[in-house]
């Protein structure tokens, strides 16, 4: 698959922005805060209609506008192409392809892959929970509709305990009608969680292996806030403590997962170095998974993050990601060696270098 153009309205601080991006390798080189993450951002909806760095819409629409306007050109091969087109207002997201309405997330799913790649990931294992969370979200998420869907009911079910818990008035009986609605999708997350991060693992082990890193026995584990078949306990122990802070304490909202190296908890053990070609190695077996899994070999967006490797770790990236996946990066500096379509960023505005 390969993205070849993204125009952008009204989304995020760009009032409008037209690019060409119909090249293997595209860099968006620029100073921060000029608009870089801003059209990377504006290309990974083409997935799931979702942002990589925040679940509220409003954010992704330019102040003062009433919405955000995306078309997606993508080729998918020498005789396929498709047109996305994105609309985003408060509270509304809609989606056309090829000028046919999209019905739902889970319909769309799969079809047009992308994997991001951001100078958080390599903070990772040190990183919080939540920032965990978000990258195992996203990681299930691209290519699981069933757990996407959960993931947002849950989260609907969860906003609307949270803010009962918060109301002067409430009772029992209508706590217990929102857990009974958390409850299914927080069970199929749990053990989606479950199987999935052994599966993850195991490809760690091997994307190690592929990119010359000693794994010393490189290992994830779930680390679940609470065990599937006593949420309905937990929730119902914990009100109290809920209604006296006004949020849902306890639940899948504060799982977590833990990365270890040799055998020990690699955020105690595993040196700043090994820390990163730890996470090199968890992105990469992501990449090898979702590759597997995808009709179509997904596009890599990467933020900010080639510019962070060093020579080792670099040659392990462009080594995994060969030739078949078309690369759409950003940095502060020129890229690395190569064949580069390059657009130098400036206040919204893109002009090829």
């Amino acid at each position: 698959m390969r993205l070849t153009r993204i125009r952008a309205a009204d989304f995020r601080n760009l009032s409008f922005a037209d690019v060409s991006t119909d090249a293997p390798r595209v860099f968006l080189l620029g100073d921060n805060g000029q608009g870089k993450t801003n059209l990377l951002e504006a290309a990974a909806l083409v997935s799931s209609f979702r942002s990589f760095r925040t679940t509220d819409i409003a954010p992704l629409v330019r102040s003062g506008c009433a919405e955000a306007r995306l078309r997606l050109d993508v080729r998918l091969s020498t005789e396929e192409n498709a047109e996305i087109e994105i609309r985003l207002a408060k509270g509304s997201r809609k989606a056309l392809l090829n000028g046919t309405p999209v019905a739902s997330v889970a319909q769309h799913l799969g079809q047009f892959p992308t994997i991001v790649f951001c100078s958080d990931d390599l903070r990772l294992v040190r990183g919080s929970p939540s920032n965990r969370r978000r990258w195992l979200d996203a990681a299930i998420g691209g290519t699981d509709a069933a757990y996407l869907t959960a993931v947002r009911d849950y989260g609907r079910a969860l906003d609307g305990r949270n803010a009962l818990l918060k109301a002067a008035v409430r009772s029992d009986e209508e706590l217990r009608a929102f857990e009974k609605a958390m409850l299914a999708p927080a069970q199929l997350i749990a053990a989606t969680r479950a199987r999935i991060l052994p599966d993850l693992a195991a490809t760690l082990r091997d994307a190690c292996a592929r990119a010359g890193f000693p794994d010393q026995g490189a290992d994830l584990v779930y680390q679940p806030d609470v065990a599937a078949d006593q949420l309905v306990e937990i929730w119902a122990k914990t009100r109290v403590a809920d209604l006296a802070t006004g949020t849902t304490l306890r639940g899948p909202q504060r799982d977590d997962f833990g990365m270890l190296f040799a055998g020990k908890d690699a955020s105690d053990y595993a040196s700043e170095g090994q820390q990163r070609l730890l996470v090199l190695a968890l992105c990469l077996a992501r990449l090898q998974r979702d590759t597997l899994l995808a009709p179509t070999p997904p596009v890599i967006l990467a933020d900010d993050v080639l510019g962070e490797l060093d020579d080792t770790r670099r040659r392990a990236f462009w080594n995994e990601v060969g030739e078949k996946h078309q690369v759409i990066a950003t940095g502060t500096v020129p890229p690395p060696s190569g064949e580069w379509l390059t657009y130098r960023v400036s206040g919204g505005s893109y002009l090829q270098a």
